[in-house]
């Protein structure tokens, strides 16, 4: 679960939740609705390198003739496509 609080109590916490971000995501909230969430530099690679990972399958696999599914189609809506 992540920590969720809003930006206002945030700000004079914020060397403790980049600690805490170490562990868990961190939910900043503004007016009581997601604003931003705080990870870890090491989280934030790895979701990078998992979306490269993916996109290169996806390449592989339409380079290899396969037919289009349905994350195809969300892929082109969202422009993850070339």
């Amino acid at each position: 679960m992540p920590t969720i609080i809003p930006i206002s109590e945030a700000k004079p916490r914020l060397a403790a939740l980049i600690d805490t971000s170490e562990t868990e995501d961190v939910v900043l909230t503004r007016r009581g609705h997601a604003a931003a969430v705080l990870i870890s530099t090491d989280r934030y690679t790895q979701l990078l390198d998992r979306l490269e990972d993916l996109e290169d399958s996806l390449d592989a696999a339409r380079a290899a003739g396969e037919p289009s599914s349905p994350a195809d189609e969300v892929y082109a809506r969202i422009g993850l496509n070339d």
